[in-house]
């Protein structure tokens, strides 16, 4: 009999990369989220449509429900697992909480980071509710019938994803591409000097799979993260030269891109900004299958080969705000429709480039 597994998400670019992983390992799937993007979903995995937040209807949809492995990919702060876990302890024996490498405090002299390197970094709020959830997690976790893990994984990217750190969201990564295939420059923050560390999602997945009823991780933690390092301009020069253009990039000073990007400012500086070197000797051996296979060179080819092949979603917003920081750089930079965008995209542009992003944001609603 297949052993059984509740993801507790199963759309987003880790959870469908695991959920993939654990149907070709032969376990029997079920996901829990709202139901707003399961299209996709095989049909061979059952879908439980519910809401995260609400503890009542978690309760009447789980009731008298038990599953070998639980893997929780939603909860962000304390309150969260607070809610989760006290539901699903006793519905399953081993509990995954998938948490964040970013609470590593990043000291240079901690270098290449261990699991028991020194948390949290306290310079980006996400870093130290994630933190805080792995601690509450471990406290309520005594005395219970199943055991924790926690997983911590790093910039993890897939086919839609291009591993930039601050971009549109991942479902317009197109505008990426089109923008550099048209000659526009992209950036690079302070030099482009920060080393990051960036895994395929496919090649994470076989990290969390190889985990579950695995003895090496009971009330164990591991960060999943791959042998590819990478300044942040050699990620920027190998896109340039796989779509075939010349470099255009420029750089930004972190201050420059704060003011012109405040909501990234905590990430920057809590995160992107900072080098990113680990040592992951620890999952290697709790999982000796696990090899990562997927180098940035590769997964860029994956990338441009998916977005070659779909339909175009741009950005508008995010470009005129971006051109809107860069122009102080290179004043020449203007407005280009890419293939197939939208009739409205140059009125929003305009609208995100040269006003108030609160003024932009009201007058978006009327075109």
């Amino acid at each position: 009999m297949s052993k059984s597994v509740l993801l507790i998400g199963g759309t987003g670019t880790l959870s469908s990369a695991v959920l993939q992983c654990a149907l070709d390992e032969g376990y029997d799937l079920t996901i829990m989220n709202r139901g707003t993007n399961n299209s996709k979903i095989p049909r061979n995995v059952k879908i439980v449509i519910g809401n995260f937040y609400n503890q009542n209807e978690l309760n009447e949809k789980f009731e008298n429900k038990q599953y070998d492995v639980i893997v929780d990919f939603l909860s962000r702060i304390p309150s969260d697992i607070e809610r989760t876990y006290g539901l699903f302890k006793d519905k399953c024996k081993q509990y995954i909480f998938i948490s964040s490498a970013c609470v590593y405090k990043r000291d240079k002299n901690d270098f290449p980071i261990k699991e028991n390197s020194p948390k949290p970094n306290e310079l980006w709020s996400y870093n130290k509710e994630k933190y805080q959830c792995e601690k509450r997690l471990m406290e309520l976790s005594e005395g219970t019938k199943s055991y924790y893990t926690i997983v911590r994984p790093y910039i993890t990217y897939n086919d839609e994803r291009i591993p930039l750190g601050i971009s549109p969201s991942y479902k317009y990564h197109k505008t990426i591409i089109e923008r550099v295939k048209s000659g526009k420059p992209w950036f690079v923050w302070d030099d482009g000097k920060a080393i990051t560390t960036l895994t395929y999602a496919d090649d994470f997945a076989v990290g969390v799979v190889g985990l579950f009823l695995n003895d090496k991780a009971k009330n164990n933690d591991f960060h999943i993260t791959s042998d590819f390092r990478y300044t942040q301009r050699e990620v920027v020069e190998l896109l340039f030269k796989k779509l075939g253009m010349p470099l255009n990039i420029i750089s930004v000073s972190c201050h420059d891109l704060c003011n012109g990007l405040p909501e990234f400012k905590q990430m920057l500086i809590g995160d992107r900004a900072l080098d990113a070197v680990f040592d992951n000797s620890k999952i290697k051996d709790a999982v000796p299958q696990l090899n990562f296979s997927v180098s940035l060179d590769k997964g860029l080819d994956k990338i441009i080969e998916y977005w070659t092949k779909s339909s175009a979603l741009y950005d508008y917003q995010f470009e005129g705000r971006l051109d809107a920081l860069l122009c102080k750089y290179d004043d020449q930079i203007k407005y280009i429709k890419y293939p197939n965008a939208f009739n409205n995209s140059y009125m929003l542009y305009l609208m995100y480039r040269y006003l108030p992003i609160k003024v932009a944001n009201k007058l978006r609603k009327w075109i």
